[in-house]
């Protein structure tokens, strides 16, 4: 989310800098103010308010009452902080109008997370009130994306990276990217992301993992507007993320985001399978060469019999040769379907942009290898409602290379 703007009504210096500390740590700009009387001629140059400690006649519960009967700050949402964990004083808060109630202590986390949170709704309930017009083609009708390629080092997470950033800029905040390269994921490489906690730091929090909330707290923002959960940081710790994680993940990842992307990687296992089929669309690269095609043509056998992948499936070609070494006629007869969107052989252009950390699309926006990454972006996503991609009626006559691929 870009950075916002909270007033922050503190009367104890010691809890100002602790909660001023923390959300400016993470880019928001706070001011704090100590007089209640300074909440009410500040409150409308801010996104939210949050009430801490307060001194004088007026209690906390008083100044968020007042805030919501003044017609002017009543949309403003107010995060009331509870000086213990007692369900009356939260009681009371909520009945004064506050949005949203946390006890003391509390995490910096949690913290973190309660506010985005507020943040976020409010920003969407603006989005859809009265007055508010959505072009048609505005929200994804698929939600959920999985990249995948049976074979390693064909652009897999180039492609799920490039995707993440074009549906990041459309909604800043509301696009998630999850490295499930659980060994050697390099997600957080292509976006040059100073890595703070991984999935491997999530997976362990049971709580996190199930709240949509504290989910958007162990992301790495990326300045396109992208939430990035990276990869474990050491192959020892792939281990700790099971089928069973990224299923909750999964789930919890959709009430928190409006569109996920998954980098699922090379390798077919039960957390990788289960990404694959909870996902509304599956992207597989396609690498032109006959083995890496065998190799394709297997999974898509397996992926056959545990489940559908159907109208999900869309096929990417990355030319890797400088030189068409396979027609594609005989890719798509040996795959028994059409190739949705076909990435130029570039050289330079891909290599520049992992190396420096800065997607294509945003490196190199105007090149043909990002038009055709936005393009994919579109037909993946379904934002153009773009048909599945059709079987070939003729998925007999396949000649030497659908030999090779069915033996």
């Amino acid at each position: 989310m870009p950075a916002s703007s909270l007033l922050l009504l503190e009367s104890d210096p010691a809890s100002r800098g602790v909660i001023a500390g923390v959300l400016g740590g993470v880019g928001y700009a706070v001011t704090p103010v100590k007089d209640t009387a300074e909440v009410f001629t500040a409150a409308a140059d801010h996104q939210l308010v949050i009430i801490d400690v307060v001194t004088g006649p007026r209690s906390a519960a008083d100044i968020c009452r007042e805030i919501r009967s003044t017609p002017g700050l009543a949309a403003i949402p107010v995060l009331c902080i509870s000086q213990a964990d007692d369900v009356e004083d939260r009681i009371r808060f909520l009945e004064a109008g506050a949005d949203d109630v946390m006890a003391k202590p509390f995490d910096a986390r949690e913290l973190e997370a309660r506010v985005e949170a507020l943040l976020v709704r409010f920003q969407r309930s603006r989005e859809v009130g009265p007055g508010s017009v959505f072009e048609g083609k505005a929200h994804p009708t698929r939600r959920l994306i999985t990249v995948f390629s049976p074979k390693g080092g064909v652009g897999t997470t180039t492609i799920a990276v490039n995707l993440a950033v074009v549906m990041g800029a459309r909604r800043p905040g509301r696009t998630l990217l999850i490295d499930l390269d659980r060994q050697f994921g390099q997600v957080a490489t292509h976006l040059n992301l100073k890595v703070r906690q991984t999935l491997a730091d999530l997976v362990r929090d049971e709580l996190g993992i199930r709240e949509p909330e504290l989910i958007r707290s162990y992301a790495s923002h990326h300045e396109s507007g992208l939430h990035v959960i990276p990869a474990p940081g050491s192959p020892e710790l792939a281990e700790l993320v099971q089928a069973e994680h990224v299923d909750q993940l999964l789930d919890t990842a959709l009430q928190a985001y409006d569109q996920v992307v998954v980098d699922g990687g090379s390798h077919l296992d039960e957390p990788s399978l289960t990404a694959l089929e909870r996902a509304d669309g599956v992207v597989f690269t396609v690498y032109p060469e006959i083995a890496a095609l065998k190799a394709l043509h297997s999974l898509l056998d397996v992926l056959a019999e545990v489940g559908s992948t159907g109208t999900k499936a869309t096929f990417v070609l990355n030319n890797m040769f400088a030189r068409d070494i396979l027609k594609m006629s005989q890719i798509e007869s040996a795959l028994g379907t059409r190739v949705a969107v076909e990435l130029p052989y570039d050289p330079y252009i891909y290599l520049k942009a992992v190396n420096e950390g800065v997607p294509v699309v945003l490196g190199a926006p105007r090149s043909a290898a990002a038009e055709r990454l936005s393009r994919l972006a579109s037909v993946a996503f379904d934002l153009e409602n773009a048909p599945p991609a059709p079987v070939l009626a003729d998925n007999k006559k396949t000649g030497r290379l659908g030999g090779l691929i069915r033996r």
